[in-house]
C-alpha cells in the first residue's frame, strides 16, 4: 500500500519564557482505507479528562476533542457542553471493562453506545486503555471492537496502548480487529532520571510494526502533562513538553497530539494546575499535522 512521503518537522526556534514555541510540525501521510468507506477525520488535538465545568476555561485554541470516561453519569450533557465550542469526544464507558479483573463486557456495549451515537459532538468510543498492564487480551480487544462496530458503525474505535517497548509481543499485542485508531502514551519526564529519550528507539519500532500489520491506521501520541511522584514523573518544563511533540511527530510519525492530563486530583500537578504549561500546549495546537482520513476496518 502506497504512502505519502513525510516532511520531517524543523523546529525552528523555541522562546520558552515568553511562551512562544514556533515548531513546524511533520505533515501525516493520508491514510489509506481498507474496506468500503472511510470514518471521519481524527481531530489533530486532544485534552484528556477535562471536566464538564471547565470546558469553557481552555482558551484559545481549543483542543477539537475531549476524552472523557463515562459510568453511571448520563454522557449527553458533557456533550451538549462540547458542542457550544465547536469540539468533538471521545468517550470511554468504564462500564464496558473492568480494569482491576481485566475483563470486558461487550454485551453492554450496545446500551451504552445507544445514548449518544446520534449525538453531533461525538467522536467516537475509546475502547480499552493500556490493556498490557490490566491483563486484557487480544481477543478480548476485538470483542469490544466489534461490539462498537455493530452497534455504532459510523463512529471510530481507538485503543491506547502503554507500555510501548513491548508494542506488538504477546505482553502487549498489536493485530487487525482491534480499532480504527492507535494512541500510544510515553511520559519521559522523571524526578530521577530527567528527560528518558528513548522515543528514537521504541517510537520507529511501533511505527513500522503498525505499517505492517495494519497499514493506514493513523497513530496518536498522548504525552505527559503531569507530575506525579509516586510513579516517578516530574511535571515537564515548556521545553520538555515541546520536545516530547517533537519527537512524536519525528519518529512516530504521530498524527495528533492528546495532552494528559487537564484535571487529577490524585496527582502533584496537572494542566489545570500549571497555566504556563497549558500555554505552551495551546500554541502547540496551531500547527498542522496534516489530513487524516480514518479507515474503517
Amino acid at each position: 500500500m502506497t504512502r505519502a512521503p513525510k516532511r520531517r518537522m524543523l523546529l525552528s526556534s523555541l522562546v520558552v519564557a515568553a511562551l512562544t514555541v514556533i515548531v513546524g510540525l511533520a505533515a501525516q501521510p493520508q491514510s489509506a482505507s481498507a474496506g468500503p468507506g472511510v470514518l471521519p477525520r481524527v481531530p489533530r488535538n486532544a485534552a484528556w479528562d477535562v471536566p464538564i465545568e471547565d470546558i469553557s476555561k481552555l482558551g484559545e485554541p481549543k483542543p477539537g476533542l475531549l476524552v472523557k470516561s463515562f459510568g453511571t453519569i448520563n454522557p449527553v450533557p458533557y456533550l451538549d457542553e462540547a458542542a457550544k465550542y465547536g469540539q468533538k469526544v471521545l468517550v470511554y464507558f468504564s462500564g464496558t471493562v473492568n480494569v482491576t479483573k481485566g475483563t470486558v463486557a461487550p454485551s453492554a456495549v450496545a446500551g451504552f453506545v445507544a445514548k449518544v451515537k446520534t449525538h453531533p459532538a461525538l467522536y467516537g468510543y475509546l475502547s480499552v486503555k493500556e490493556p498490557s498492564w490490566s491483563g486484557i487480551s487480544l481477543s478480548e480487544m476485538r470483542s469490544l471492537y466489534n461490539a462498537f462496530r455493530a452497534a455504532d458503525p459510523n463512529h471510530p474505535v481507538v485503543a491506547l496502548l502503554g507500555d510501548i517497548p513491548h508494542f506488538g509481543t504477546s505482553q502487549n499485542p498489536w493485530a487487525t480487529g482491534v480499532a480504527n485508531v492507535l494512541w500510544v502514551d510515553w511520559y519521559p519526564v522523571t524526578y530521577s532520571r530527567g528527560y528518558i529519550a528513548t522515543a528514537s528507539t521504541h517510537f520507529p519500532k511501533v511505527r513500522s510494526y503498525v505499517a505492517s500489520v495494519t497499514p493506514g491506521t493513523p497513530i496518536w501520541l498522548m504525552v505527559q502533562g503531569h507530575g506525579y511522584r509516586p510513579g516517578d514523573r516530574r511535571p515537564p518544563t515548556s521545553a520538555e513538553l515541546v520536545r516530547q511533540v517533537n519527537d512524536g511527530t519525528t519518529y512516530l510519525g504521530a498524527a495528533g497530539i492528546a495532552f494528559y492530563i487537564w484535571d487529577h486530583a490524585a496527582y502533584d500537578s496537572d494542566f489545570s494546575r500549571n497555566p504556563k504549561l497549558w500555554a505552551t500546549a495551546r500554541s502547540l495546537m496551531t500547527f498542522n499535522y496534516g489530513t487524516v482520513v480514518v479507515p474503517s476496518r
